[in-house]
């Protein structure tokens, strides 16, 4: 059972490594999503910060270098984060500016007080400046391909949350249904798992897990594929 639920990482792609190692078939691996704003930092391995869009929800403006508004800034993921980058190339820019003084500030405290500390301590005051955000990869739609209750290709395999593709977001998952689906299709898989009278012991041989020692050699591997 491959379960992970987060934000796209190595764990991930190597449990696609390993499907694709097996003959386990996967399914839409080239659907990436892109959340449009992320805290800009020159650090590229800091850029994992999400400036919600709930912010833009609440009423959040972005501005290019020039400080006016580009696009309207409830468009769905992919477009939005299509504007910002043409902002981004116009401007000559590594990113854009969002203005959360639009919102009430105790709305803004109330509602996103994660943000306004992280803003802080990255140098920013969210009450009197604009912050600096640009696109950044943030979920992976595909993955091992599973029905509706689970199961992947491989008999007795299942696979839940980020790792499994079952096709019910398209290419623009909405914010947070990862959550909804990773327990509505780990509910289905472990009924369906329960439901199979067959044991492990009748199924399989004993694993050789010596394959699995050399880690470092496992991933460079998986790289590969």
């Amino acid at each position: 059972l491959f379960s992970h639920s987060t934000n796209f990482n190595h764990l991930t792609g190597d449990a696609l490594a390993i499907s694709l190692k097996h003959g386990i078939a996967l399914r839409d691996a080239d659907y990436v999503q892109i959340h449009p704003t992320t805290l800009y930092t020159k650090e590229k391995n800091e850029r994992s910060f999400l400036i919600s869009e709930s912010v833009r929800g609440e009423g959040a403006k972005l501005y290019g270098k020039n400080m006016k508004r580009f696009a309207n800034e409830l468009l769905p993921r992919d477009l939005l984060t299509q504007e910002i980058y043409k902002q981004m190339e116009r401007d000559g820019s590594e990113f854009v500016w969002e203005d959360l003084r639009t919102i009430p500030e105790k709305e803004v405290r109330e509602h996103f007080p994660n943000i306004v500390e992280h803003c802080r301590e990255a140098g920013y005051d969210v009450f009197k400046e604009c912050i600096p955000v640009v696109p950044a990869q943030h979920y992976f739609m595909g993955g091992v391909k599973i029905d509706y209750k689970g199961k992947t290709s491989m008999d007795c395999l299942y696979a839940v949350g980020e790792t499994a593709c079952n096709g019910v977001h398209g290419k623009n998952r909405l914010a947070s249904n990862s959550l909804l689906e990773s327990l509505v299709f780990a509910k289905k898989a472990a009924l369906d798992i329960s439901a199979d009278n067959r044991t492990a012991e009748n199924l399989l041989d004993e694993p050789d897990l010596k394959e699995y020692d050399d880690i470092k050699t496992l991933k460079e591997n998986y790289a590969k594929l």
